[in-house]
């Protein structure tokens, strides 16, 4: 093997998380704690910015039309609670602790009478896989989205009138549970934010799962903003992949670095495809990066014999190991393996039709029946 002069691997990506751009910027103090007052709503706009290399909108409008939801919300909620005796008047600025009066029922019915009954937003189930369901400035435009998309309008709202919501993982379908005054509500935000009891819950499962699941705590994980936000960013890398757009999945995954630079699989995932982008400089700097942070001995192993073949390739040093091992050839690189699972996550399932036809917070030609996580 010829020695080639021995550059620094890491100088190839170094560009994805010590970025310059505001927006990017913004993001990376955004991934470190340091925008505590911002929601996942705002990071969104951000990366549905810098998404697209030719997008040139403004934020300011979104983020302008998302306060407004609270406002109503807010509004909304305190005349309610003065029609029902409450000592308080209907207003925007309306006290917290006055909010706090507000019964889990109560919060459900305002929330669903401002967000999909007055203002239209609802899942997209005819035009599911459409790209543009993952990008919040044009879901807020369309008025139609992913669940997960849909959702971060509902956590925008509910923190801006400090109601206490999480995003919750559930197997199929993300949902949110909102509580209040010692009470819990999970809400759809797909199918205009209808509340689901444990009937509802069973049968969502069981469409997913299999007709043998029953429910276990562990299908009520809550998601961080951040991993709601990781979510949406794969949910439009996967499409850009089944499009064989890999330019365009590489960008998604590089901005989804900007929050969360320690996921050693999005550094997996970035490493394979730069391979198949043949920009193997770059796929070896990441390949390292997961290297450094994996834990998984097995898998480390079998990257590190990537990276041996790729620093061949370049006519680099070939490193030395100290844990003994004797690598031998890698398998072939391939994308992330949650693209594999895509046909089974997108097949539309139908979701609780006896709660569907009794609603009364949506207009049922909005109402579609099926969607996915």
């Amino acid at each position: 093997m010829q020695t080639g002069k021995e550059p620094d691997p890491i100088n190839s990506i170094r560009h994805i998380t010590d970025p310059t751009d505001p927006d990017r910027q913004w993001l990376v103090d955004y991934g470190k704690g340091n925008k505590p007052d911002a929601t996942a709503a705002e990071a969104a706009l951000r990366f549905a910015r810098i998404n697209d290399p030719n997008n040139a909108r403004d934020i300011a409008p979104y983020l302008a039309r998302l306060d407004d939801l609270a406002d109503q919300v807010r509004s909304d909620l305190a005349a309610l609670l003065a029609s029902s005796g409450h000592d308080t008047v209907a207003s925007a600025k309306v006290a917290p602790e006055t909010l706090a009066q507000a019964s889990i029922e109560q919060i459900v019915s305002i929330l669903q009478s401002v967000i999909p009954t007055r203002h239209g937003f609802q899942g997209d189930a005819e035009n599911y896989d459409d790209m543009e369901n993952a990008d919040l400035m044009k879901v807020m435009d369309r008025k139609r989205g992913l669940p997960v998309a849909l959702a971060m309008l509902y956590i925008h709202v509910a923190r801006r009138c400090d109601f206490a919501i999480t995003g919750i993982d559930f197997p199929g379908h993300f949902l949110l549970r909102l509580q209040s005054n010692g009470k819990r509500r999970m809400i759809d935000p797909f199918h205009g934010g209808i509340a689901l009891g444990p009937a509802e819950l069973r049968e969502l499962l069981k469409s997913f799962s299999g007709l043998d699941a029953e429910l276990e705590p562990r299908h009520y994980c809550e998601s961080s903003d951040v991993s709601i936000l990781l979510r949406l960013q794969n949910n439009i890398k996967v499409r850009a992949l089944r499009a064989g757009e890999l330019t365009h999945a590489t960008r998604i995954i590089e901005h989804s670095l900007l929050i969360a630079p320690d996921h050693e699989g999005l550094w997996h995932q970035l490493g394979a495809l730069y391979a198949r982008l043949n920009e193997d400089h770059k796929a070896l700097g990441a390949f390292e990066k997961f290297v450094a942070l994996c834990e998984d001995p097995l898998h480390r192993t079998r990257i590190e014999a990537v990276i041996e073949e790729l620093r061949d390739r370049l006519g680099l040093d070939v490193l030395c190991h100290t844990d003994g091992l004797t690598k031998t050839k890698a398998p072939a690189v391939t994308d992330d393996d949650s693209v594999k699972n895509d046909a089974k996550d997108n097949a539309p399932i139908p979701l609780y039709p006896n709660l569907m036809s009794v609603t009364n917070t949506t207009n049922a030609s909005d109402t579609p029946s099926s969607s996915d996580h």
